[in-house]
């Protein structure tokens, strides 16, 4: 509150932030100095104010915003090379699923790539626990996307983007909604020409592997890579785990027929069916994972090598010193991550990423 106005920032969707001044009951979008997803505000001497926005495409930023003049100065002292990030396109879109439901998707691509379904295109998908993926700086995503790439993460029901309704519409026994959600997102991109499913990577982590693993399953036809780390897929096993007490009040329990159903529904190892072509697949986890056990995306690897008829590879990496979270470094993350998108640009075509013959 400032000389009989109100500043205020509102968020639509989880993901679109504006900032607004209020006085006399007239309001009035102030226009910030990039896109926003997120926009916190606080009082700075008397006519000024202090305000912190990110994006997908910048870092976290402060700002003083003067009052009298409406007009933002940077405050951070660190310098960067910033001319990666200049050329960058963010896309806010809603997308109609099956049901008649609007979902929002990010798009994020350089400016000038052709839109002539070629571009290759890693989903980003998570949809649980009422988590929101609220727009974020990756220096990994963004090396994917100044490569030419397009970063698209649907925000799909499970998620908190459109607030409680939103998670428990890809709930327990509405959890069909969240990989469905998925493959109207990549319809969209398809149709749309963004992408082709000759170049569409899907990807997730952890209970993402409902939202990767079942668009897979169901869809195999529309993704010509799936990677996903630490996924959990085998649902009908999950409250027998160490993190199963967790599971049951996100995805409920064998023990209640509904839920059991429902459980059956969202296992992607028990949709995995004899002689179909499935993508290339790369799954990782780690032997120390206490939330989804190794033995969890081991099954389902084991049973995909055995099922594809595709011929395209399906990796399972393990790694023996780490957890749900990786060993706790960003050298690992980094390493993983990199396996990832060097696994999905080979399969893609990419010709830096071919074996040597």
């Amino acid at each position: 509150y400032k000389n009989n106005k109100v500043y205020y920032a509102t968020l639509k969707n989880g993901i679109e932030s504006k900032f607004y001044v209020k006085q006399d009951d007239i309001q009035k979008e102030i226009y910030l100095p990039f896109a926003s997803g997120e926009t916190y505000i606080s009082s700075y001497g008397d006519d000024d104010l202090i305000v912190y926005i990110s994006g997908w495409t910048k870092p976290i930023t402060t700002f003083k915003y003067s009052v009298e003049s409406n007009k933002f100065t940077s405050l951070d002292i660190t310098v960067s090379d910033n001319t990666l990030l200049e050329d960058l396109i963010v896309e806010e879109v809603e997308v109609t699923s099956h049901d008649g439901v609007k979902v929002p998707l990010s798009i994020i691509y350089k400016k000038g790539i052709p839109r002539n379904g070629q571009n290759r295109t890693l989903l980003l998908s998570y949809g649980a626990y009422g988590s929101s993926f609220s727009p974020y700086f990756s220096i990994p995503f963004i090396t994917w996307v100044n490569e030419g790439g397009i970063w698209a993460i649907p925000h799909v029901r499970g998620g908190g983007e459109k607030g409680d309704a939103w998670h428990k519409a890809g709930f327990k026994t509405t959890k069909f909604n969240t990989w469905k959600d998925v493959i109207s997102c990549t319809e969209y991109l398809i149709n749309n020409n963004y992408t082709s499913s000759d170049f569409l990577v899907n990807y997730g982590v952890s209970a993402g592997g409902i939202a990767v693993g079942r668009s897979m399953t169901e869809r195999p036809d529309l993704y010509k890579v799936v990677a996903m780390d630490v996924p959990a897929l085998n649902f009908l096993r999950s409250e027998f785990q160490p993190n199963g007490a967790n599971s049951v009040k996100e995805f409920g329990t064998v023990k209640d027929s509904l839920e059991f159903r429902a459980l059956l529904d969202m296992d992607s190892y028990h949709h995995l069916e004899k002689n179909v072509d499935y993508p290339a697949v790369y799954v990782s986890t780690g032997m120390n994972d206490g939330s989804v056990t190794p033995w969890d995306p081991g099954k389902f690897v084991a049973r995909l090598q055995n099922s594809s008829s595709s011929n395209k590879p399906v990796l399972f990496s393990v790694d023996f010193n780490a957890g749900h979270s990786g060993d706790g470094t960003m050298q690992k993350y980094y390493k993983d991550i990199a396996r990832v998108f060097s696994f999905a640009l080979w399969q893609t075509g990419h010709p830096d990423y071919q074996p040597i013959k």
